[in-house]
C-alpha cells in the first residue's frame, strides 16, 4: 500500500514537472556591416538553431561567429567583384575589395566582443577572485597586479 502511493506520487510530480526550455530560434542578423556597394550588402548570419554549429551563412553552418562573419565578407566580395567584372562601371574590384577589408575588420571587432563576453561570463567569478586577492597589497601603492608580477 505504501509502495502503490510512494509510486503515485512520484509519477504525479514527474509528469508535472515542467519541460525543458527550447529557446525561439532567433533570426536577428549578427553581420554588423552595413555597407553595400552597387547596393550589394554582406550576406545575413543568422541562427542556424543548431547548438553545435549555431551561426548560419546561406545555408552553410559555422562553430564560431568569426567563420560566419569572415564568409558573409567573402560572399558579399565577390558578388560585388563578379557585378564589376560584369561591366557594372559604377563599381571596381579595388573598391569591392577596400570594402571587403571594411567589413572584415567589422567582423573582427564583433567576433572579439564575442569572445571576450562569453570569457567574462565563464571567468567572472575566477577574475573576481584574482581581483580580491590582490587588491588588498596593491591598493597602498595604488599599482595593477600586473606591473606587480614582473
Amino acid at each position: 500500500m505504501k509502495t502503490t502511493l510512494i509510486l503515485t506520487a512520484l509519477f504525479t510530480l514527474a509528469l508535472s514537472a515542467p519541460t525543458v526550455y527550447q529557446p525561439a530560434r532567433r533570426q536577428n542578423n549578427a553581420q554588423s556591416f552595413t555597407g553595400a556597394l552597387g547596393g550589394i550588402a554582406a550576406t545575413p548570419v543568422l541562427d542556424s538553431g543548431d547548438a553545435k554549429r549555431p551561426f548560419s551563412v546561406k545555408g552553410d553552418t559555422f562553430v564560431n561567429i568569426g567563420a560566419a562573419l569572415q564568409r558573409s565578407c567573402d560572399q558579399q566580395f565577390n558578388a560585388c567583384a563578379n557585378a564589376a567584372n560584369g561591366g557594372d562601371k559604377t563599381l571596381s574590384v579595388s573598391a569591392c575589395n577596400d570594402q571587403k577589408t571594411q567589413c572584415d575588420a567589422a567582423g573582427q571587432t564583433a567576433s572579439s566582443a564575442s569572445a571576450q563576453s562569453a570569457t567574462g561570463a565563464s571567468n567572472n567569478g575566477a577574475s573576481a577572485a584574482s581581483s580580491a586577492v590582490s587588491s588588498p597589497s596593491n591598493a597602498a601603492t595604488g599599482t595593477s597586479a600586473a606591473t606587480n608580477c614582473a
